[in-house]
């Protein structure tokens, strides 16, 4: 089954199949069996970050901005996990899939083991509509409207980002240079909220299963 659930301006796709995908692509880990399909390094967008201090949630991003294994750019950040690259270079896998097989050895760091240690709210984007394809096979034709959702919130929150982007330039501001004044500026910038389309569960049957 999947749900479509919106709440904050932040919207989350929930599978019946998460957590129990063994023998999908995706899921294969050579460094944890039960990964599942956490090898996404989460990059927290300006527009990511404007949603969760909408929370009420700057600590998180504080704290993010303080970690040893977080990267600072200019205008996101990048939370770095663990990659196993010495088992990755002994592998000698083929590209014969049409994605990079460095996923394999790689592990979110907000991995554990019943799931994501943090809430939804709190992940960027990406996260949070990721369906693995195995799962949009099994929806079918029912898939074709969360497609649609999905795509449209991302072109939302890549246009708000670069519009945000802009204007942090123009003031010459950004994470690196000023940071408490750049999320003092993300904070109180207007972006219009995202409307979401009012979705129906999806049931699929699982072959496999």
């Amino acid at each position: 089954m999947l749900i479509y659930h919106f709440e904050d301006n932040i919207p989350l796709f929930r599978c019946s199949l998460c957590g129990r995908c063994d023998g999908f692509i995706e899921s294969k880990s050579y460094i944890n069996k039960n990964r599942g399909c956490c090898w996404y390094y989460p990059k927290y967008t300006l527009m990511d970050i404007k949603n969760i201090i909408s929370l009420g949630r700057e600590d998180f991003i504080r704290e993010l901005s303080t970690k040893e294994n977080v990267y600072k750019s200019n205008y996101f950040l990048e939370v770095r996990g663990y990659f196993d690259e010495e088992g990755y270079k002994k592998s000698n896998l083929k590209q014969d899939i049409d994605f990079d097989t460095k996923l394999f050895f790689r592990l979110c760091p907000f991995w554990q083991e019943n799931g994501c240690k943090i809430e939804f709210k709190l992940r960027p984007h990406p996260c949070n509509l990721y369906l693995c394809r195995e799962v949009i096979e099994l929806c079918k034709d029912g898939y074709s409207e969360f497609s649609k959702e999905r795509r449209d919130y991302f072109s939302y929150m890549n246009y708000f980002n670069e519009v945000i982007k802009h204007e942090l330039m123009e003031k010459r501001m950004d994470l690196t240079s000023d940071f408490e004044g750049t999320l003092d500026f993300i904070k109180n910038y207007q972006v219009p909220n995202f409307e979401p389309r009012l979705l129906r569960e999806l049931h699929f049957i699982n072959q496999a299963s």
